[in-house]
C-alpha cells in the first residue's frame, strides 16, 4: 500500500495531476463565460450584432455580403435578427473547434494548448465569439483542403476555391489578409515545376478573382450616406431601439459599432489605432512595452508546446517545429498592417494568427510544408528559435508557467485586461465562486 502511495505521488505524476486539474478547471471557467454570454443580450448598435447588419442597401460596400443575406431572410422570414446571428456564430464556434480537437486528436498532439485565450478561447475571452471570427475558418479549413485534393480537376478547385474566398472576402476584408498570401504560396509551390516565372503566373491568375474582391472592398470602402442607409433598412426590424448615425464617440477616434466604422477615413483608422495600439497609458506604463513582451512570449508558447507536452518524440519532431514556426512568421508578417495600423482588437488578431497557422500545418502534408519556403527563411525562423530557447530553455515547468500568468488584452495592451485572461485568474476565479457564495449564504442567515 504505501509502495503504491509513493508511486502515485512521485514528482512526476503530482506535476501531471497539477495540469491535468488546471486544464479542466481552466475549461471550465470559459464554459461558465460562454453560457453567460449567450444569454446575454446585445443591443443592434453593438459591435457583436452590427459588424452582421452592414448589407448592400446604401449600395456595394465592404463587409455587406452576409449582411445582405440576412436582410433577405429577415425580410421574407418571421426571425429573430439577434438569436439567427448567435445561432450561426454557435455553430461556426462548435464546428472550428471539432475540427482542432479531432486533428489533434488524430495526430497525438496535446490538447493543453487550445483552450488558451490566443486560440480557441480567445472570442470567449473577448466575448466576441458573436462575430465573424469563427466564420472565416470555417471556410479557410476548407479552402486548404481543397488545394490538396487530387481528385478534382483544376476548373473546379479555381471555382470553388475562388468562390469560398470572394464570399468571406466580401463578408470581410481581414480574411484576404491571412488567406491570399498563403494561398499563392501554396500555388507556387504546386507548379513549381512548371518554372519560376510560369508559377508566379498561373497562381496569381489562379487567384484572380479573389485578388480582384479584396480591391473592391479596399475602394468601396462605405461612406456616411450608405451608413444612414444600412441603418433604416433594418429600422422595421429594430423599432424598439433607436439607431442613431454617430461618427464619433469619444476623444480617440472613430465611431462605437461595426456599421458606423465604414464612414472611418484612412487617416482616422490608422491615427487611432497607433494612438491605442503604442502610446495608450495604464497605471504608467506604456502599451508598446506589453506589446513587445507578449508577441515573443505567444510565439514561444505556440512553437514549444507540443514539443513539450508530448508522450513519444514521434509525435512531435524537430522538423515539425520548423514548419510550424515558418508557417507562424509568414502568417504573422501577413498581418502586421493590421496588428500595426489598421486594428486594436489584439486578440481576435492573434486568433487569426494562431489558428490560421495550425490549420495550416495540420492540413499541408509535411513534406510539401518543408518545401513551402526559402533556405533563408527557415535559417531565419532557426536562429529565432534558438535565441528564445537559450533565453528560456523549454520544459513543462516553464511552459506551464508562461500560460498561467501570460493573457492578451481584448483592445490595444491593457495590463488589466490581459490579467483577466489568463489561465491563473480564471481557475481562482472558478474555485472562489462557491466559498464567495457559500459566505454570502451564511450572511443571509445570520
Amino acid at each position: 500500500m504505501k509502495t503504491r502511495l509513493q508511486n502515485i505521488f512521485t514528482r512526476n505524476n503530482i506535476k501531471q495531476i497539477l495540469l491535468d486539474a488546471s486544464y479542466i478547471l481552466f475549461s471550465l471557467s470559459l464554459l461558465r463565460l460562454f453560457i453567460k454570454q449567450l444569454f446575454a443580450t446585445y443591443t443592434y448598435d453593438s459591435w457583436n450584432i452590427s459588424e452582421f447588419l452592414v448589407n448592400y442597401q446604401g449600395g456595394f460596400v465592404r463587409r455587406g455580403l452576409t449582411g445582405e443575406i440576412l436582410f433577405f431572410i429577415a425580410r421574407n422570414f418571421n426571425i429573430n435578427v439577434e438569436w439567427t446571428i448567435k445561432i450561426i456564430c454557435f455553430i461556426c464556434l462548435v464546428m472550428v473547434s471539432i475540427f482542432f480537437i479531432r486533428a489533434f486528436l488524430k495526430k497525438g498532439y496535446s490538447l493543453y494548448i487550445l483552450p488558451l485565450c490566443f486560440f480557441l478561447g480567445s472570442g470567449i475571452f473577448s466575448n466576441d465569439w458573436i462575430r465573424k471570427d469563427y466564420l472565416f475558418f470555417c471556410f479557410f479549413i476548407p479552402i486548404i483542403f481543397l488545394l490538396y485534393k487530387n481528385n478534382l480537376s483544376l476548373i473546379m478547385k479555381f471555382i470553388v476555391v475562388n468562390f469560398l474566398t470572394t464570399f468571406i472576402i466580401l463578408s470581410h476584408e481581414v480574411f484576404a489578409f491571412f488567406s491570399i498570401p498563403i494561398l499563392y504560396l501554396l500555388l507556387c509551390n504546386q507548379y513549381k515545376n512548371k518554372g519560376i516565372f510560369k508559377s508566379i503566373t498561373l497562381s496569381l491568375a489562379f487567384l484572380l478573382p479573389s485578388i480582384f474582391a479584396f480591391l473592391s472592398t479596399l475602394y468601396f470602402h462605405g461612406n456616411h450616406e450608405m451608413i444612414n442607409s444600412i441603418w433604416n433598412s433594418w429600422a422595421s426590424f429594430v423599432s424598439n431601439e433607436p439607431l442613431q448615425f454617430n461618427k464619433y464617440v469619444n476623444d480617440y477616434g472613430p465611431s462605437s459599432n461595426a456599421v458606423n466604422a465604414l464612414g472611418w477615413s484612412l487617416n482616422d483608422t490608422v491615427v487611432y489605432h497607433i494612438k491605442l495600439n503604442f502610446f495608450a497609458i495604464q497605471d504608467g506604463i506604456i502599451s508598446i512595452w506589453i506589446w513587445t513582451i507578449t508577441f515573443p512570449v505567444v510565439y514561444y508558447i505556440v512553437t514549444n508546446a507540443l514539443m513539450v507536452f508530448r508522450k513519444d518524440k514521434r509525435v512531435f519532431t524537430d522538423r515539425d517545429k520548423i514548419n510550424l514556426s515558418t508557417v507562424l512568421l509568414f502568417q504573422l508578417f501577413c498581418l502586421s498592417p493590421i496588428f500595426l495600423i489598421l486594428s486594436c482588437d489584439y486578440i481576435r488578431i492573434i486568433f487569426y494568427w494562431i489558428a490560421s497557422s495550425f490549420a495550416i500545418f495540420l492540413i499541408i502534408p509535411k513534406d510539401n510544408l518543408a518545401k513551402l519556403f526559402p533556405s533563408v527563411f527557415i535559417r531565419f525562423t532557426e536562429r529565432i528559435n534558438l535565441l528564445l530557447s537559450n533565453l528560456l530553455r523549454p520544459t513543462k515547468t516553464s511552459l506551464v508557467f508562461l500560460m498561467m500568468f501570460i493573457g492578451i488584452s481584448k483592445y490595444t495592451w491593457m495590463i488589466n485586461w490581459a490579467y483577466g485572461t489568463t489561465m491563473l485568474y480564471n481557475i481562482l476565479w472558478l474555485i472562489s465562486k462557491p466559498i464567495i457564495l457559500l459566505k454570502d449564504f451564511l450572511l443571509n442567515i445570520l
